[in-house]
């Protein structure tokens, strides 16, 4: 925190974002919320706590690895790997009561015994061309052999849609379709898989009819639509939030440039604020010149190139700014209590307790920054910026 650069993840917000997704399904459909990539930036455990806490059945992880991190957390809810884990690595999600998908023959690969016994889910390939079986009869001879075996058990079958989110839903609904026929295949062969999953948070907010058993969401659970112009038939509400206090004011005159590259020229007499965020932290290089942060209740343009550590923003139009403001790179505003004199009152194990209490007045605030304007300007997904929040930023939880 001696930094002065930190972020607030808002876990109050996610467990309301899974309340209201939760509403748009049926009795019989459960809720899976992916927390893959460290919680898509947030924490992984932290963001799995608040997804159960919201009535989350299932968490959706990219690696067994993620998966034991939060089974050493104590967290006891169902988890599916959705990557290849190898043939080594079974036995150890069979220990640890971690579900995973299939990708490949295992008989082939030499599988020894799973004790206790392995949940297993089937992946279809139907239109995203990443992993999963193309061929239903290859699937249906795998749940064979799967149901042939004591130590594993046949779970579920999914597959994973590609475009659900866009305007034109053609790719969608051939996916649909491949899918819908892998099902009667299965049918057919008098297999009912325990488990159907097909939708993402796209899928989940455009069609009731994709929900079968149990929906699979992400980017929506931390708050925000699957691409920015997707009609949401519920709030969200974004989680995080990133903050960083001002080191330096200084003015520069006509003709003067900023930062590597001089690529902003001042046309006027110009302040010039610097803010320890950089693209070591996650804020893209490529926003340089494009962005604009918050602070002190307006909008103020990033100038010159981002730094690995630090950026500059032109704050000669705003009004009052000192030294020590805090400065809003995205999610809600900072609290106006923030200051240079209130922080300074705080010893250092006491400033995350003073930050949850006084980010309690905006937590249910609209983002001032949205991540999506973000994306927009960088060429990229809210996605790609939240999994991108450096390691190096601390993160203050508030739970509400």
């Amino acid at each position: 925190m001696f930094r002065g650069t930190f972020a607030v993840v808002n876990l109050q917000a996610i467990t309301r974002n899974v309340e209201n997704i939760i509403g748009l399904l049926g009795p019989e459909t459960k809720l899976l919320v992916a927390v893959k990539a460290a919680g898509y930036g947030h924490g992984i455990v932290q963001a799995a706590q608040a997804v159960i806490q919201g009535g989350g059945h299932a968490l959706g992880v990219a690696s067994l690895e993620e998966g034991m991190e939060l089974r050493k957390a104590g967290i006891t809810a169902p988890v599916l790997v959705f990557g290849r884990v190898p043939v080594h690595g079974l036995p150890v999600a069979a220990r640890h009561r971690i579900a995973v998908t299939m990708t490949s023959n295992w008989e082939d690969e030499g599988l020894g015994t799973c004790d206790p016994p392995l949940d297993v889910h089937i992946k279809l390939d139907t239109g995203m061309s990443r992993l999963g079986y193309q061929d239903p009869a290859v699937a249906v001879n795998l749940a064979k052999w799967i149901e042939s075996r004591s130590d594993l058990r046949f779970a579920g079958l999914y597959s994973h849609l590609a475009c659900a989110d866009a305007q034109d839903a053609a790719h969608l609904t051939a996916q649909v379709a491949r899918f819908d026929k892998a099902l009667r295949v299965f049918e057919q062969h008098g297999l009912r898989p325990p488990a159907v999953h097909l939708a993402n948070s796209a899928g989940t907010f455009r069609n009731k009819a994709l929900h079968h058993d149990m929906v699979r969401v992400g980017v929506s659970a931390y708050g925000y639509p699957p691409s920015p112009d997707f009609p949401l038939p519920i709030p969200l509400q974004p989680a995080l939030s990133l903050f960083a206090q001002i080191q330096r004011l200084a003015f520069i005159d006509i003709g003067e440039t900023v930062s590597y590259g001089a690529t902003f020229t001042a046309k006027r007499k110009t302040l010039v604020a610097t803010v320890p965020v950089g693209y070591a932290d996650g804020y893209f290089r490529v926003l340089s010149n494009q962005s604009q942060v918050y602070v002190r209740g307006q909008l103020a343009p990033v100038i010159g190139n981002v730094c690995m550590d630090q950026l500059m923003v032109d704050v000669t139009d705003v009004l009052g700014i000192q030294n020590g403001d805090w400065v809003t790179l995205y999610g809600q505003a900072a609290p106006d209590e923030w200051n240079q004199v209130e922080f300074l009152k705080h010893p250092e194990t006491e400033i995350t307790k003073y930050v949850e209490a006084t980010f309690a007045k905006v937590a249910t605030q609209p983002a001032v920054v949205s991540l999506d304007t973000l994306a927009r300007l960088a060429g990229t997904i809210s996605y790609e910026l939240m999994c991108a929040l450096s390691e190096r930023v601390p993160r203050i939880y508030f739970h509400g």
